[in-house]
């Protein structure tokens, strides 16, 4: 399920459009009276860059220290909170992440928060990010994007080892099931009426199903995972390309037309310079046997 919870995750990313709306740095004092539930229409990172404090989200309390890295999803009630003589420095960011109609934050149950080893490195992220969007540059909106995406790498990386495992959703459990029915008969022919049989779904259901999970249909996907395998395979010094094609369920003449538009390579050039082989003679487009 481990694996299952992060390929949903890193198609998601790779597909996302993300919106800063803004950022900066706060300091947090403590108040008199008691803090209120506060409610966004946007996402937030939120960055405990010095200070104690505490956060209440989701029903939980959770302790803020520096190297805090906590996500809020839009329409979360939280409220942050001081103890007398603290003074709590947060680096915050308000953004907008949108993937088809379907939450896959709450899907994949995410935790509010991590703790990051490496504190300076996030913290010059965001000083990196409320400068950029000072900027009014064409290619700010990139870089603000490259930045918040690192952000996003940092918090995933500090992710407890086992999540997805626990409490997984029933769309997680038909997911996984769909993605090891590929992973086992990738040599065989892959329908999908076979693969929305798996899950008990219609065809025509499964494939919105599908894609509004990972962002492929599932044909799509299945070729994207035997190119991918393809390319593990012929790492191996024992397998021609005839046997890697095979074991991905594709004729060899097909194979690499489709390995090429993958990668730009032919898989007999792709091994070579994977490999470090010299090279010689021309990359011809290849037809059945000629890439042995």
């Amino acid at each position: 399920m481990t694996t299952t919870y992060f390929t949903i995750l890193m198609k998601h990313l790779e597909q996302m459009q993300i919106e800063v709306a803004s950022a900066s740095e706060t300091e947090v004092g403590a108040i008199s009276v008691k803090p209120r539930d506060v409610v966004y229409d946007c996402n937030r990172f939120l960055y405990v860059r010095s200070g104690k404090g505490r956060l209440w989200a989701l029903g939980k309390e959770l302790e803020l220290v520096p190297g805090t890295l906590c996500i809020l999803l839009a329409g979360t009630p939280h409220r942050v909170a001081v103890d007398p003589g603290e003074v709590l420095n947060i680096q915050w960011c308000h953004f907008h992440a949108s993937y088809g109609d379907r939450d896959i934050y709450r899907t994949l149950n995410l935790p509010i928060s991590v703790w990051v080893e490496n504190k300076s490195a996030v913290s010059q992220l965001f000083d990196r990010l409320i400068q950029e969007l000072k900027k009014d540059q064409l290619t700010s909106r990139l870089r603000v994007k490259a930045i918040m995406l690192e952000l996003v790498s940092m918090y995933l990386e500090e992710l407890p080892k086992g999540i997805g495992k626990v409490y997984p959703t029933q769309e997680l459990q038909k997911i996984d099931t769909v993605l090891q029915y590929i992973d086992e008969h990738m040599a065989e022919n892959i329908t999908v009426e076979e693969l929305a049989r798996q899950v008990y779904l219609h065809p025509n259901y499964f494939i919105v199903f599908f894609k509004a999970m990972l962002g492929y249909s599932p044909i799509q996907y299945v070729n994207h995972r035997r190119m991918e395998t393809a390319k593990a395979l012929l790492l191996q010094p024992e397998c021609n390309v005839s046997d890697v094609a095979a074991r991905v369920g594709m004729q060899i003449y097909y194979f690499s037309r489709m390995f090429k538009a993958h990668t730009g390579l032919t898989p007999s050039r792709y091994r070579k310079q994977s490999l470090g082989i010299a090279e010689s003679g021309t990359d011809a487009e290849p037809g059945a046997g000629a890439e042995e």
